[in-house]
């Protein structure tokens, strides 16, 4: 039997469309999977993450845009974690570039070493290494 399985997907609306997509892809050096610009009110980008994808959407601004179904509110309290290879050479790259970083690259407890960066939208994106 043949198991179809699809990439995990997370997904935000955002007010600073154009700078998120920039530091995804400028910045962070994320691999742009796909994008669509529709029109001022329907547009969005995927990029890869590892084994799977950072969805940004442009934030409509009138109602009729909108799904009732979907939470337009800016990011609150999740965050995003992003096993990685060469942990400290990624920290050095973002930390010359001026990325901000929220915490330091340090050895965690539990095994991995990593370090924290802000995106525009105030999201937390941790990069980690195992390190055992």
């Amino acid at each position: 039997m043949t198991e179809n399985k699809g990439k995990f997907r997370f997904a935000y609306f955002t007010n600073k469309y154009k700078a998120t997509y920039d530091f995804y892809q400028n910045k962070l050096g994320f691999k742009l999977a796909h994008d669509w610009d529709r029109s001022e009110h329907d547009k969005g980008a995927v990029f890869e993450a590892g084994i799977g994808l950072v969805e940004i959407l442009h934030h409509p601004q009138e109602e009729q845009y909108k799904n009732t179904g979907l939470d337009y509110r800016a990011p609150q309290g999740p965050f995003m974690v992003i096993q990685v290879w060469e942990v400290d050479e990624l920290y050095k790259k973002y930390k010359d570039m001026g990325i901000p970083i929220k915490q330091e690259i340090v050895d965690q407890s539990w095994g991995h070493r990593s370090f924290s960066v802000l995106e525009p939208n105030g999201l937390v994106l941790f990069f980690f290494e195992e390190q055992f």
